[in-house]
């Protein structure tokens, strides 16, 4: 990164020149502006397109719930899309897309009926897990099979230390996530305002640390080039013609696609799968519980109380356990799945469940 330069937020560039002459107080009078502004903007977005379209949807439908559409063909990773529902125009708002933010806690306003609860399920860390599995990366299997924290563990085998700061944790996840969505050393400089010859010795560590990730990235690439497509576990496969173009950018940007493809691809198999098996469980045991949406790596439930032990139960073995892929794949991970359950009133104001000696039958 050039002396001629600082990088801010969002990716611009401020000439050092600009600021050399301001005051320390100027400084932090401008930095609380465009904190405010941001904070401003933030706000106009969830009023415009969340607060003001559910209440159009709510107005247009003439009671107080919300419809989605969910696509199943409506990305090329095979993950469900969900967008607003077409009436004689767009109506309601996309359930995929609402932040989850403590200050404004926008979810709150979609609420489980009288003398029910609202349960959210999300997987952890669904698409390291799926990586350390298809890449057959020993040491990262080694973390989730031990119960560490990935990001911690990752770390102290980066930076080669035992005590670890939360920046360095973060410096760790972010470098994890990079790798699967195709990123390298310059977006890791980006994202974490570092200079980039630590970027790239950050990177060449971690491909130290996790070699197995990257020999699979090489065989990704490698069968892309000479096939025109990429394919998950669970056999769904995506073409990708522009490996062949004669723009080395077309090509890179296919090669990235397809290696994310293998991933998440399959971490969307392997919920979508769960939520199969959770929905024909619920139906078995004649449950009024009924799974109301999904987020990304998520489940929303919503259940009578006097079902709540029953339905945890069953989510649990359906999405852990994962009993549907094993009848109809005849797949075993080579990592244990995790989930962290929330259980309240709302989508937003759920409390954290702990499963402890839970039976599953």
């Amino acid at each position: 990164m050039s002396s001629k330069w600082q990088y801010r937020e969002e990716g611009k560039k401020i000439s050092k020149r600009v600021i050399k002459d301001k005051s320390t107080e100027d400084l932090r009078s401008a930095s609380k502006f465009i904190s405010d502004l941001l904070s401003l903007r933030k706000i106009q977005k969830l009023q415009k397109t969340y607060i003001l379209g559910t209440k159009k949807a709510i107005d247009y439908n003439g009671r107080s719930k919300v419809y989605v559409d969910y696509r199943l063909d409506g990305t090329a990773t095979g993950r469900l899309s969900c967008a607003a529902y077409n009436a004689q125009k767009p109506m309601g708002v996309s359930f995929h897309t609402l932040p989850r933010d403590t200050d404004t806690n926008i979810r709150s306003m979609f609420t489980a009926s009288h003398d029910c609860h609202f349960v959210t399920v999300d997987y952890a860390a669904m698409e390291l897990r799926v990586l350390a599995h298809v890449a057959k990366e020993k040491s990262m299997q080694h973390a989730f099979n031990s119960g560490a924290d990935l990001h911690t563990y990752t770390a102290k085998l980066l930076f080669g230390k035992d005590d670890i700061s939360k920046r360095e944790r973060q410096i760790a996840k972010t470098v994890s996530f990079l790798i699967v969505y195709g990123g390298g050393a310059f977006n890791l400089a980006e994202t974490m305002s570092i200079p980039m010859d630590r970027a790239e010795k950050i990177i060449k560590n971690y491909q130290r640390v996790y070699p197995g990730v990257f020999r699979y990235m090489d065989h990704v690439n490698e069968f892309i080039r000479e096939n025109g497509y990429a394919y998950s576990i669970f056999g769904r496969r995506r073409n990708l013609p522009d490996v062949y173009s004669r723009d080395r950018s077309v090509v890179n940007r296919a090669l990235r696609q397809g290696l994310n493809f293998t991933i998440q691809s399959t971490a969307s198999d392997i919920l979508l799968c769960g939520l199969l098996g959770v929905a024909r469980r619920f139906k078995e045991n004649n449950l009024k519980a009924k799974p109301v949406a999904t987020v990304h790596d998520s489940v929303e439930v919503v259940c009578p109380k006097d079902e709540l032990d029953i339905v945890l139960s069953i989510i649990h073995d359906e999405l852990v356990n994962y009993p549907t892929i094993k009848k109809l794949f005849g797949i075993e991970f080579a990592v244990p799945l995790n989930i962290d359950v929330e259980v309240g009133t709302s989508f937003g104001d759920g409390k954290e469940v702990e499963f402890e000696n839970i039976i599953t039958d």
